[in-house]
């Protein structure tokens, strides 16, 4: 087995020296996401605007899954090219991404500010939800476009191991949200109290600072990359074609699942037959996984980085080697992830202030959702992680969005729709992909087919 694990001390330096800054990132996103809930569920004990809330973020949860898969596609290449100690492909590897993102954070934006009700529609056909939602879009919507790029900058950087920034940017957006919901939402220091639109002009003004910050960092503060205005002048059609055919299948799965996930927010929000509300219930136990799982989409990041490199550097055996490391790590941080959601479960719940049944049914989703964890954390290692940053995107691709849309979604529409199964089997037939793709990973990784360098010599 030795043979086979990376087990030198500076290789796990190297994974705390990525993992902890991007963890640090996805700890304050998610802590951002369940400060907005837990406030606006004290705003309103009919746990309405929570609701209306979780669902009008569904397009904002699919753009950042969108830019996540940008910057993800992005740094797969930047990953390899570092690895090679090649700057100038990076260079122009980033300004290609970042226009990228300009438009889709435009097109989302446009579509949210122009069609609020229409959009919410689709998730629920409840009038009181809808109403609250569109107000709320017709706010955050502004900030679709400037969280785009930001977002894309940050994933991006990741492949270079300049990851700091995200933490900064992370911090001062928390710190801004936090004050301004408190302010805003429930009239504070001479402010009325706007409820839902609150939240929105809060989260807003975060998002304003945090591209603010991270613009001044790529621009003024940075010294590795160098990134200049004139950068975005410049057009490498090979790096762009290479980026296309890689991207566009990264961007693929990340928008496969974050659409699908929205469809399964949909299905929750059109059942009718439960006592407690399962969209609310789903938002605590979803936020609860998310907050469990920071170090685990951290790990996942810091494998995608190493194993790139060590691709990057020519050296297939090393890129093994860490690989099947991350693959025995992932299963350990599961099982961690899973005791630790049911040993903050009760009062985790506690927090919100929501009509008993609702939190009887959030009781019983935390449960089923601290069991699947285990599985998330292992084929997010793999997929995210190992297999993205060694370039066997087409895979990755296949696989999840294949057991997303064939098994997992139709699985969790019968049991809702038509057999009306109660709440908590609904969750387990959507998480069933989870298990099913870690095994397919593993089949997948028994060998080193799956190794592969995008990279082309002459890009200097």
């Amino acid at each position: 087995m030795k043979q086979k694990l990376e087990l030198n001390r500076g290789f796990w330096i190297n994974i705390l020296g990525v993992a902890l800054p991007i963890a640090m990132q996805n700890l304050i996103t998610m802590a951002t996401s369940m400060m907005d809930s837990i406030m606006l569920g004290r705003a309103d004990d009919t746990g309405v605007l929570l609701s209306a809330a979780t669902l009008a973020n569904q397009p904002f949860f699919i753009l950042s899954l969108v830019t996540f898969g940008l910057g993800g596609a992005a740094s797969v290449l930047c990953a390899q090219y570092w690895g090679r100690g090649e700057l100038s492909p990076v260079r122009a590897l980033f300004s290609i991404i970042l226009k990228v993102a300009f438009v889709v954070g435009a097109l989302f934006g446009a579509a949210v500010l122009l069609f609020p009700t229409l959009i919410l529609s689709l998730y629920t056909p409840r009038a009181e939800l809808i109403e609250a939602g569109a107000s709320y879009l017709r706010i955050i919507g502004f900030a679709y476009m400037i969280f785009a790029v930001s977002n894309t900058a940050v994933c991006t950087l990741r492949g270079i191991e300049l990851v700091l920034v995200s933490v900064v940017s992370g911090v001062a957006s928390f710190v801004t949200n936090v004050f301004l919901n408190w302010v805003l939402i429930f009239g504070h220091l001479g402010a009325p109290a706007l409820g839902i639109r609150g939240a929105a002009l809060a989260t807003l003004t975060a998002r304003v600072l945090e591209f603010v910050i991270v613009m001044t960092y790529l621009f003024g503060v940075d010294r590795r990359l160098r990134l200049r205005p004139r950068d975005f002048m410049r057009f490498n059609r090979v790096l762009a074609g290479d980026l296309f055919r890689t991207g566009t299948l990264v961007v693929l799965n990340e928008l496969c699942w974050s659409v699908t996930m929205s469809v399964q927010a949909a299905i929750l929000g059109h059942v009718t037959y439960a006592s407690g509300d399962p969209v609310a219930a789903n938002s605590i136990a979803s936020i609860l996984q998310q907050l469990s799982t920071t170090f685990i989409f951290g790990f996942a990041g810091a494998a995608a980085v190493l194993v790139g490199k060590a691709i990057g550097e020519g050296d297939r055996e090393k890129a093994v080697r860490r690989a099947h490391t991350f693959q025995l790590t992932s299963f350990l941080l599961g099982l961690l992830a899973c005791g630790f959601i049911l040993l903050i479960r009760e009062p985790f719940i506690g927090l919100y202030d929501i009509p008993a049944a609702t939190r009887t049914l959030a009781r019983e989703l935390v449960s089923v959702t601290a069991v699947v964890t285990i599985f998330v954390s292992m084929a997010t290692t793999m997929i995210v992680g190992i297999l993205r940053g060694a370039g066997d995107v087409r895979f990755c691709m296949v696989i999840e969005a294949g057991l997303l849309w064939l098994l997992a979604t139709p699985a969790a529409f019968l049991a809702a729709m038509v057999f009306r199964w109660p709440v908590p089997v609904v969750l387990l037939c959507m998480k069933l992909d989870e298990p099913t793709k870690t095994l397919a990973c593993c089949l997948r990784m028994r060998d080193d087919r799956w190794v592969t360098n995008v990279t082309r010599d002459g890009m200097e």
